[in-house]
């Protein structure tokens, strides 16, 4: 008899043993084939060191690095500055997954700068945004977009590179109703240059509509962006960022927006803090926030299907 415990113990044992093993090898499948980035604006103030240690210690798998005017490192420094930032990232097991970049046509400048990103191994970048000018009917303006667009998929297809182009909330903004952007591209392979479907940006300016939007963006989607908001005030006309899954970018939201799509990059964006980037000296506020939705976000993804 009590050869029989002891053999039903190891049993046990070894199933609970084995669905650790299975739990631990898909939560590594989720990792690599849905990673999760972090748009590090927020923190661009701090070294890639810290950025790097305390992104893996949320569970993140790398950044989407600014690599722009505005931003981390500038385009023009680049070649010099790249390499470690990659080197200080990898120290913590991140990558650079996306460069936001400036990038709106092609062209020489262009494709040196895309270079300089392919050699050292990113090959995935986010355009800068398109507005339409309000002199002119937008439907007069289409034509001269999807030119530009057709061109710079041209040069990433001969890069072996891939752009995206980020859905952004606004008048503007070429594509903050979807549908325009996605007639837009239109016949351009995705591989070459797709979208960042922005779930808060889209739910704000597609509403109801926001099942449609996404199934009519879907074959173009090559990465989502996720954030979240909410709207107050007398008339529920003033809209505030807040933290994810507290607004209108639910768990329903993102499983219904990923459902059908082949794995890709699930970017962070964390836009509810009291700066756009925080000082040095201020960062473990910003630390805090963005822990909060990563935890949220990473229960999101594990939640996937393959």
């Amino acid at each position: 008899m009590q050869e029989r415990r002891d053999f039903i113990k190891q049993v046990v044992a070894a199933g609970a043993l084995a669905g650790t093993a299975r739990g631990a090898e898909a939560e590594r499948s989720l990792s690599s084939d849905w990673p999760i980035v972090f748009f590090e604006k927020p923190v661009q103030a701090l070294s890639y060191d810290e950025i790097g240690e305390r992104l893996a210690g949320m569970g993140a798998q790398g950044i989407e690095a600014t690599i722009r005017k505005n931003g981390h490192i500038k385009p023009e420094q680049a070649a010099k500055e790249v390499p470690g930032m990659l080197k200080s990232l990898a120290k913590s097991g991140l990558k650079t997954v996306i460069a936001a970049t400036d990038i709106t046509e092609a062209g020489p400048r262009t494709s040196e700068f895309l270079k300089v990103l392919r050699d050292q191994g990113i090959t995935s970048y986010r355009m800068g945004h398109y507005r339409y000018d309000n002199k002119s009917r937008p439907t007069e303006q289409v034509a001269a977009f999807r030119d530009r667009l057709r061109k710079l998929a041209d040069l990433n297809e001969s890069l072996g590179v891939h752009g995206l182009y980020q859905i952004h909330s606004g008048a503007v903004f070429v594509g903050a109703l979807v549908w325009d952007i996605v007639g837009m591209l239109e016949g351009i392979d995705p591989d070459a240059l797709g979208l960042a479907y922005d779930l808060r940006h889209t739910k704000n300016d597609t509403g109801s509509a926001w099942k449609q939007a996404a199934a009519v963006a879907k074959p173009h989607i090559r990465s989502l962006y996720v954030k979240d908001a909410r709207w107050e005030g007398k008339r529920s006309d003033k809209r505030i960022n807040v933290p994810l899954d507290t607004g209108f970018v639910t768990r329903e939201v993102f499983d219904h927006t990923s459902r059908g799509l082949k794995p890709m990059p699930l970017s962070l964006h964390m836009e509810w803090g009291n700066h756009q980037i925080y000082p040095a000296d201020s960062a473990a506020e910003a630390w805090a926030m963005i822990g909060q939705d990563m935890k949220v976000l990473r229960a999101w993804r594990d939640g996937l299907k393959g």
